[in-house]
């Protein structure tokens, strides 16, 4: 018999249905279900550094505990065992599998593992982008401003406020859900609509430029008490009930006051935080209604959904370069192979 593979989460996904294989990770979510004769079933989600993947443990799946270095049998009472698993490394022994032209995986058997041996850190996903790079870019677009939007910003960017920014997520699930996501959708928001006020300014626009890049770096401050990491991407109660939106403006307000930022500077700049999601139905109490507000909007759409047609899962329709329609998004997304065929 051909040994078992032990795979990635991303490898997961380029299997074959009827495979077997093995999977290293950290239970992220499970929940008990009931199948249609009234026995117990696990979905759960299994994530590693390279992202996750959802599997169900039948009923006669088998859990092991394996930390003392034995295998000790676990009863999968459905009251105990999340208890037991959630947020603990695992290892899974399962097989790939198709349902109505979608891949599917199940976890035959599940270990628990030792946690000093396989630590939870080691499976926590990170930006793809080196830190130190945009860390350096960030102070590079503070740089880039004016006397009195610069040094505002040197003081909103420093300290705890800073510890938090650059190491949180973007989100929860939807867009750089892992750890500097953060700071790397917001780097690429700002210069993007930096990109985009830049081009309309030389069309005659009467855009500034300090008020777009200081509202792209401050359009997510709310997600430092919106997001949180325990060890995965959560949201806070906060987050929850009163959105990164308000809680954001909240902090601007407080922090324009506090570094004696001009009326109207901090009128323009807290115009785009409130209004950065570009719908009331998004979230935005206001919608964009200055240039600046526009381009930083658009921008955060767009990288958005960049970032979901950057990482869509290969669909079971027939076509792997055609994703399943993303209700986030609105949309399908599509992979062009024009690009490889004519070599560019």
């Amino acid at each position: 018999m051909a040994e078992i593979r032990t795979l990635t989460t991303s490898q997961l996904r380029q299997t074959s249905s009827g495979e077997r294989f093995k999977v290293l990770g950290v239970i992220q979510q499970i929940k008990s279900r009931s199948d249609k004769n009234n026995r117990p079933f696990w979905e759960l989600s299994l994530v590693d550094s390279e992202g996750s993947v959802e599997a169900k443990v039948w009923s006669d799946g088998k859990w092991w505990d394996t930390r003392s270095g034995e295998k000790i049998p676990l009863e999968p009472d459905v009251s105990s065992i999340a208890a037991v698993v959630l947020n603990a490394p695992v290892g899974a022994i399962g097989t790939a599998s198709e349902f109505r032209g979608k891949q599917q995986f199940q976890f035959l058997e599940v270990f628990l593992l030792d946690p000093e041996r396989f630590p939870i850190s080691s499976f926590i996903q990170s930006s793809p982008v080196p830190i130190e790079r945009m860390e350096g870019d960030f102070r590079a677009m503070i740089l880039s401003c004016g006397p009195e939007v610069r040094t505002f910003l040197e003081k909103v960017f420093s300290g705890n406020i800073w510890k938090s920014f650059r190491e949180l997520p973007a989100a929860v699930s939807h867009h750089h859900a892992y750890v500097h996501g953060l700071l790397e959708h917001t780097l690429s928001v700002t210069m993007a609509a930096r990109a985009l006020a830049e081009a309309y300014k030389r069309s005659g626009v009467d855009i500034d430029l300090d008020v777009v890049t200081a509202g792209g770096l401050l359009h997510d401050i709310g997600k430092i008490e919106s997001y949180k990491l325990d060890p995965f991407p959560s949201m806070t109660v906060p987050g929850t009930v009163i959105d990164h939106i308000a809680l954001g403006y909240s902090r601007f307000s407080s922090l324009a006051e506090e570094h004696g930022l001009n009326a109207d500077l901090a009128t323009a700049i807290g115009h785009i935080i409130i209004s950065h999601h570009g719908r009331k139905e998004y979230g935005s109490p206001v919608l964009p209604a200055t240039p600046e507000a526009m381009v930083v909007s658009s921008a955060d759409e767009l990288d958005f959904i960049m970032f979901c047609w950057g990482t869509f899962p290969e669909s079971g329709n027939g076509e792997p370069s055609i994703s399943d329609f993303h209700t986030s998004a609105q949309r399908r997304f599509w992979r062009s192979k024009f690009a490889e065929e004519d070599g560019s």
